[in-house]
């Protein structure tokens, strides 16, 4: 029992270090390193196996092994904790300075230290104790399972704490080089520091009007992981907001029913206010944001949200619009992000499910007749970003199959300087306001860039760019009798994102890659042009530190004796076939457990819940599975079980998450336990039948086969992330099928 308790304690502890790590990442680096944490813990676990592959451990140095371990581990956290903020790794300079490949490697390495000490009980524990190896696994999962909530529990409470060096790229950093400039307000939660900048220095009014004369109010700046800065902004001329581009759907639609969804620090609840809304419902899904607005900058910015006309609400704005039945004049998405040039690549791994085909559709679904959808996003040559945001709308408006509002007479769109407004209705839009939007445009300045009916004259006036290119991509767009021929032959990918593939910040294409290669140390950008480009450096530094570690026993196991067929034991226990069977089950378990994941927060909301309910529910399940039917149930059985579940939950989810997304937060946690619990209770019988099959075959190369096992999640981690990038969360449970059904044919006569 007090080894049990120990594997227990260990493995929460271990997870608990893997979660705060990817916290660490998200805020000093960027979240779309934050999955690095995965693959270092993994590369630690497997590292272990190679370790005791060479030295070997008996059950009398068993009890002396795990009290170092443990002891290791508890000294080897804080000292990872040191490494995080003191070696000069910097992911943008990956580019053009070869020397931080090394500081990431090294990065890579010490980081794996804390969970190699962790992986190594596990290990030695399964070594000795092979035939338990259900009850040890198990105890693994379960203590596993405890870590991921206990891990935000402690981020929420003591996270203000933790010091952690910035990136001197990220917006905090940048603002805080002003002269001046402080930090008013830091706070942490579960999943993200947010802080309020006091600086001379902020003056953000993205897309105000050239035409606008008078002062700039007094702002603050607040970021969220010191990333994307967006203003605080005290009440002051209300021809300041009635210059914003945002003004125009207060000036359609006077009197409106408004809902705003993510609006920062709050600048477009002003603008709603001041240009006469009747009702503005905001929607937060930080409650820290939400808190910090309506509590501690009541006094700065005017008390908005205590006024009698707003009604706030913390929620993700997708799970909001799927459970709401109110309908609503005018539906906001707006700018509430930093600039980021679209050939830095830097946040092309970020998923972000306000900008797919159906939540634009969810939008429409939420309009009054004649409403209107309204979303806001940057401006850039060739265009890409505002691009991608009007094949969002038309994919949405057409999806959303309006016979009455026929798409090309529904839709319009405007431009500043610096952003693009795109906008939708239900209805084909009436004479009226077309004059309107003609009016607004030639008044504030702004550049229409289509409009039903519109003109070739009309275009490129104020703020002219060559060949009138927004007017040409969106009109051509518009015109286009296949879309999907349109997004092929652009250079950018811009086709509209989906909830399988929500990745509206990725741009990447294959053939971009001579251009990126070309700048490489000559201009100014992180990862070299690409954030997937950085993927692929991650895959292939992960690939090589695995095949050294599955490689390297193999060498030194040169006299070991190899499996060896006897009594009860099947002829086809190999070598080849234990590294493939558990290479297969290393690579299947992450390819199940990120997608699902992902799949998971639309439905429950908040990231971090969804992440504490999923990977909670999995390995508490898989602990479950490995302890009371790893010896009673057939392995042939529970693979084959896992590979029809993994084929079967992508629609079947979708068609669940649709009829119960309206249940309460405390019910729909209980549907997604319930519907977790099969395929993680299955998941969890593969590994151990497996390595009894080996202790009995085997014994000195149960570590091994631990260290593939290992390594091969190293590698899934990242890879999981690729193939969701270009094809989708639905493509990376196939590829786990895939991987599982091949894990079956391998061990086909080990029953």
């Amino acid at each position: 029992m007090k080894l049990y308790t120990f594997l227990f304690l260990i493995s929460a502890a271990s997870l608990a270090f893997q979660v705060s790590l990817t916290r660490l990442f998200s805020l000093a680096q960027g979240s779309h390193l934050a999955f690095m944490a995965v693959s270092l813990a993994l590369l630690g676990a497997g590292a272990s196996g190679t370790y005791l592959s060479r030295r070997g451990v008996s059950p009398q140095h068993l009890p002396r092994l795990l009290a170092v371990s443990g002891i290791a581990f508890v000294l080897s956290v804080p000292a990872a904790y040191l490494v995080v903020n003191t070696l000069p790794f910097d992911a943008y300079r990956l580019a053009w300075e070869p020397l931080q490949l090394l500081w990431l490697t090294l990065y890579y390495l010490a980081l794996a230290v804390p969970f190699f000490f962790s992986g190594l009980a596990v290990a030695a524990a399964l070594a000795v104790w092979t035939e338990r190896a259900g009850a040890v696994y198990a105890a693994n999962l379960l203590g596993s399972a405890v870590g991921a909530p206990l891990a935000l529990l402690l981020l929420a409470n003591f996270g203000g704490l933790l010091h952690v060096r910035l990136t001197p790229y990220k917006a905090l950093s940048q603002a805080l080089l002003y002269p001046g400039s402080d930090i008013l307000i830091s706070r942490w939660n579960a999943f993200s520091r947010v802080d309020v900048i006091r600086s001379d220095g902020i003056r953000s009014a993205p897309g105000l009007s050239f035409a606008y004369t008078g002062t700039l109010p007094s702002q603050l700046g607040l970021t969220v992981d010191g990333d994307n800065l967006t203003p605080v902004t005290a009440p002051g001329d209300p021809a300041f907001t009635a210059h914003l581009p945002l003004a125009l759907a207060f000036t359609l639609r006077p009197n409106a029913d408004v809902l705003i969804l993510e609006p920062g620090g709050g600048l477009p609840v002003l603008a709603a206010l001041q240009q006469g809304a009747r009702s503005v419902t905001v929607v937060h899904g930080n409650p820290t944001t939400a808190r910090l607005l309506t509590e501690d900058l009541a006094s700065f910015n005017g008390a908005i949200y205590h006024d009698r006309r707003v009604r706030l609400v913390v929620d993700q704005p997708r799970s909001f619009l799927r459970r709401t039945p109110h309908r609503y004049d005018l539906v906001i998405f707006p700018l509430s992000d930093s600039f980021h040039p679209v050939t830095a690549g830097a946040y092309s791994l970020n998923e972000d499910y306000r900008y797919t085909v159906q939540a634009f559709a969810d939008a429409l679904a939420r309009l009054n007749p004649g409403g209107l959808l309204v979303a806001e996003r940057w401006l850039q040559l060739p265009p890409s970003e505002s691009l991608r945001l009007w094949a969002v709308t038309l994919a949405a408006h057409r999806r959303f199959a309006l016979p009455a509002a026929p798409t090309p007479a529904s839709t319009f769109a405007i431009r500043s300087m610096q952003t693009a407004l795109v906008a939708a209705s239900n209805t084909a839009l009436p004479p009226e306001d077309l004059a309107t939007i003609r009016r607004f445009a030639r008044s504030r300045q702004f550049d229409l860039v289509y409009l039903p009916g519109i003109r070739p004259e009309e275009v490129n006036r104020y703020s002219v760019v060559p060949e009138a290119a927004y007017y040409r991509s969106f009109r051509a767009l518009v015109d286009a009798a296949e879309p999907d021929l349109f997004f092929n032959s652009y250079p950018f990918a811009v086709d509209p994102p989906t909830d399988n593939r929500p990745y509206f910040f990725n741009f990447f294409k294959w053939r971009q890659v001579p251009e990126i290669w070309q700048s490489l140390g000559k201009t100014w950008q992180p990862f070299g042009g690409s954030g997937y480009l950085m993927l692929v450096v991650l895959l292939g530094l992960a690939v090589l530190l695995s095949l050294g570690l599955i490689l390297l026993p193999l060498l030194w196991q040169k006299t070991a004796d190899p499996p060896q067929p006897g009594p009860g034991l099947p002829p086809s226990l190999s070598p080849v076939s234990l590294l493939l069977y558990f290479f297969l089950l290393g690579l299947g378990f992450l390819f199940v457990e990120i997608p699902l994941l992902q799949q998971f927060i639309l439905y429950l909301g908040q990231p971090a819940y969804a992440f504490a309910v999923v990977v909670a529910t999995l390995l508490a399940a898989a602990g479950a599975g490995s302890r009371y039917l790893s010896t009673r149930l057939s392995l042939r059985v529970a693979l084959t079980g896992v590979v029809v579940l993994a084929l079967v939950y992508p629609p079947v989810l979708a068609g669940l998450f649709e009829a119960t997304i309206r249940l309460p937060w405390a019910g729909r946690v209980g549907i997604a336990v319930a519907a977790l619990l099969p395929l993680g209770v299955l998941m969890g019988v593969p590994f151990p039948a497996g390595l009894r099959w080996v202790g009995r075959a085997a014994p000195r190369w149960v570590p091994w086969v631990w260290a593939v096992n290992g390594c091969a999640s190293v590698v899934s981690a990242v890879l999981a992330a690729l193939v969701s990038l270009s094809w989708g969360f639905s493509a990376v449970l196939w590829s786990a099928a895939a991987a599982y059904a091949l894990a079956a044919g391998v061990s086909r006569h080990w029953d």
